[in-house]
């Protein structure tokens, strides 16, 4: 019963935000204490006319690792990290993932506004979200650019279907 009270708050908070193209929240205070949660699904709701989808963190992967898309719609992406240290979810194109690997390979670690993307930072056992409506064309990726998290393939597809 927790879990359930615990995730409506999840997908409530992730949606309440979804009135622009998109939106994020990082680790701060909106983040949702995981203790507890074993596993998460892709879910299929609809609350505020988009979709949620759970993606799992995990150490140098993403479960799911591909999640299809279509234009137009709008998709809250809850990531949860079910790792032991941090992650960053990064969406943005090839372009702008390549430029920010780099940058986070540099050490200078920030900069992630300004890179063509949305990014959020995950501590473990905590939640994050980004929102995002689907324009027609768009190829996006999500990234994780921890060092060498994502030359390992620490990244999702998001096919348009």
């Amino acid at each position: 019963m927790r879990y359930l009270a615990l995730l409506a708050v999840v997908i409530l908070a992730g949606t309440g935000c979804g009135g622009g193209s998109s939106s994020s929240s990082g680790s701060g205070a909106k983040d949702q204490d995981m203790a507890g949660m074993s596993s998460s699904t892709v879910g299929s709701g609809t609350a505020g006319g988009g979709r949620t989808v759970d993606v799992e963190m995990h150490d140098i992967s993403y479960s799911p690792a591909s999640i299809p898309v279509h234009a137009g719609e709008t998709v809250t992406f809850v990531f949860h990290n079910m790792g032991r240290i941090q992650h960053e979810a990064f969406l943005g194109d090839a372009a702008a993932q390549a430029d920010h690997d780099q940058e986070m390979a540099g050490g200078t670690g920030g900069g992630m506004a300004g890179m063509g993307g949305e990014a959020v930072k995950v501590d473990p056992g905590k939640t994050a979200t980004i929102t995002h409506t689907f324009k027609p064309g768009e190829t996006l990726l999500i990234g994780c650019h921890e060092p060498g998290h994502y030359a390992a393939g620490m990244k999702v597809a998001l096919p348009e279907t």
